[in-house]
């Protein structure tokens, strides 16, 4: 199997971290996406937008290294994100060329409006990707898109058991970024609630997902 996720901000792959480092681990592929860097965050104060940048994409590389995923960040600013044409122009031809079989990305409600463009240019990429005037090589093969979970989406949920070594490899994401940024939000919560997860599902650690149909069997982690 070959997974992508699209994401606008390094950060924003946390809640897949588990899913694709097991992957990874069982032999199939990975890859990031990142549509912006991020450079307007608050977290950093004054510091110039192009020095967050760089902290930023450094962030992304070494999130890549540990799940063992490709990684590619696109151009488009920081909160200036659309969900238009010329984004999921872009991912289309980033899909075209990468061929996934499963896409993860937000869920089409979230309060931040680049969350919810990073959904919608997603979506309209999967219909781009299959158009050869569009994309040169065109990736005809079937895709399925995940997006995170939120309550209020009438859709079926998507539990992926991660195991351990999925558990473990999101924890060393996750404590990346908690380090850096101080977050208060502690490894133990962290850890406890991916075990909630995987006790609704279970099995040990799972990460939860919504799909607009239901799971085939066959992309299910083992």
């Amino acid at each position: 199997m070959r997974l992508l996720a699209i994401f606008p901000h390094p950060d924003d792959e946390i809640g897949v971290s588990g899913t694709l480092a097991k992957h990874v681990l069982r032999g199939d592929a990975a890859k990031i996406i990142w549509l912006t860097r991020g450079e307007l965050a608050s977290q950093f104060g004054d510091m110039p937008a192009a020095q967050v940048a760089q902290i930023r994409e450094g962030h992304g590389r070494d999130v890549a290294a540990i799940l063992g995923a490709e990684y590619e960040f696109f151009d488009f600013a920081d909160a200036g994100l659309t969900g238009g044409r010329e984004e999921a122009l872009q991912i289309a031809r980033a899909i075209a060329a990468w061929k996934p079989d499963v896409v993860f990305t937000w869920n089409p409600q979230d309060v931040h409006p680049d969350h919810r463009a990073a959904y919608w240019a997603t979506l309209s990429a999967l219909k781009f990707c299959r158009i050869p005037k569009l994309v040169g090589e065109a990736h005809r093969k079937p895709i399925r898109l995940f997006h995170y979970n939120r309550g209020d989406i009438p859709r079926p949920s998507v539990y992926i058991d991660i195991a351990e070594e999925g558990q473990a490899a999101a924890e060393r994401v996750f404590g990346l970024y908690h380090d850096f940024y101080k977050w208060d939000t502690s490894l133990e919560t962290f850890r406890a609630n991916r075990a909630r997860l995987g006790a609704e599902a279970q099995v040990k650690y799972a990460e939860r997902f919504q799909a607009e149909t239901p799971l085939a069997h066959r992309y299910l982690s083992e």
